[in-house]
């Protein structure tokens, strides 16, 4: 095991509370790497990710073979919350938007949309790029979260100019964390994820940074400093995220082997 991770103690980024070690995992495929586990908000981190510069030799993993798919069902989902906000006229920034294909998919849906990224060119929507320091209607961060090592300090000049965040990351269970072999979000051979959060460390994260929380308690999150809408309350329910949840165990039950 490599001397950077093995027998450091480390305080969460979220609440301060001294981790425990929780789990190992081989990230690049050759560096065991420690997982730690927050007693308090619950959060899973990797330590000192010493191996993050290699593992970001390119700006968007290349075996992200989703990204597309991915991305279709973001821009349906987060017009769906711009309507039910009733911000249709409003700014909008794609935080963290690596190639610029979000932003693309939502100008193309008349949306004055804008990308930032500073590890990624922007290819998809020349001409549109955001400043993390301005102020828009919303921001979007979708599949960001897990990769900040210290997320208080690295959204702080986005978060400080704006009053709504919508992000995506995966939410586990603190009473079951899941190991390294246990779950995909891991994602170890991308090197890429190094932070696995819960609703609580959400929670204490939203306040840290001047905001509320709303949340499908599974993938879906908004940060706002202003009441949401019921229907928005609707969309982002956790009653939405089951019956999605059970659909999708239907659909891999009925099909052939």
């Amino acid at each position: 095991m490599s001397e950077r991770t093995q027998g450091q103690d480390h305080d969460c980024v979220i609440c301060g509370t001294r981790m425990q070690h929780f789990e190992n995992g081989t990230v690049l495929d050759r560096y065991e790497v420690e997982f730690h586990l927050c007693p308090s908000c619950g959060i899973i981190t990797a330590p000192n990710p010493y191996w993050l510069d290699e593992a970001y030799d390119s700006a968007i993993y290349d075996g992200d073979a989703g990204l597309l798919r991915r991305s279709r069902l973001l821009a349906t989902v987060t017009s769906l919350l711009i309507r039910s906000e009733r911000l249709g006229s409003g700014r909008f920034l794609d935080w963290a938007g690596g190639y610029g294909t979000l932003t693309r998919m939502m100008r193309d849906k008349g949306l004055d949309f804008y990308t930032f990224d500073p590890y990624a060119k922007n290819v998809l929507a020349p001409g549109f790029d955001g400043d993390e320091l301005d102020s828009y209607d919303m921001v979007t961060a979708f599949e960001v979260m897990e990769h900040l090592v210290d997320p208080a300090e690295e959204l702080a000049k986005v978060a400080a100019a704006n009053d709504r965040m919508f992000f995506t990351t995966m939410l586990h269970d603190p009473a079951a964390p899941p190991k390294p072999d246990e779950w995909w979000y891991y994602m170890l051979g991308s090197g890429q994820h190094i932070a696995f959060h819960t609703r609580r460390s959400l929670e204490i994260l939203a306040e840290r940074l001047g905001y509320q929380l709303t949340t499908n308690g599974e993938n879906y999150h908004l940060f706002h400093r202003q009441p949401v809408r019921r229907s928005t309350k609707v969309l982002l329910s956790d009653q939405i995220a089951k019956r999605r949840a059970m659909v999708r165990s239907l659909v891999r039950r009925a099909a052939p082997i």
